[in-house]
């Protein structure tokens, strides 16, 4: 028997459900992108959201570096293979990077970071899709004469990709 208390919360959680489920079917990749800078706020929301995600071991070994300067934004537009023609008019790209020295068991080195990673790239678009932004994931791929340039810009961790957000047109 169910009384109005149960009926209540059963009621709410199927909200929960059909809510994420109407995320996951409006997410998908945007190249064109509208004017505007995200917030500060919004970029710090995207960050902290990722001690939210499940990694291996626990290790929360992959952060973002959030890049929103016109000419390091260019500068990845001729870099990232994926992005070329695109990704510098995004508001932000954030670079995702994982510290190597959290993978320390076998070859786990060679795979773990890029699974990692991808669980905060999809925790990325679920957010940046419930905040109604745009977004596109752009893979890691640098040609190899560009990857000693990458690694003096932007460091020398291992780099799973990138993630450029910006607003509707």
């Amino acid at each position: 028997m169910t009384d109005q208390y149960q009926a209540r919360y059963v009621a709410h959680q199927l909200r929960k459900k059909e809510t994420l489920i109407k995320i996951i079917k409006k997410r998908h990749s945007d190249r064109i992108f509208g004017e505007g800078q995200i917030p500060d706020e919004t970029i710090v929301l995207l960050h902290d959201s990722l001690m939210l995600c499940p990694s291996s071991c626990d290790r929360k070994a992959v952060k973002i570096v959030p890049v929103d300067d016109r000419d390091r934004k260019a500068l990845l537009g001729g870099i990232l293979v994926g992005g070329v023609g695109w990704v510098h008019r995004a508001s932000h790209i954030l670079l995702i990077f994982a510290d190597p020295i959290a993978y320390k068991a076998g070859n786990e080195i060679e795979f773990m970071p890029y699974l990692d990673a991808g669980v905060v790239i999809e925790q990325l678009y679920l957010l940046a899709t419930a905040l109604n932004l745009k977004c596109s994931f752009v893979n890691p791929n640098i040609r190899e004469v560009n990857r000693s340039h990458f690694k003096t810009v932007f460091g020398d961790k291992i780099f799973c990709g990138a993630f450029a957000i910006g607003f509707p047109e």
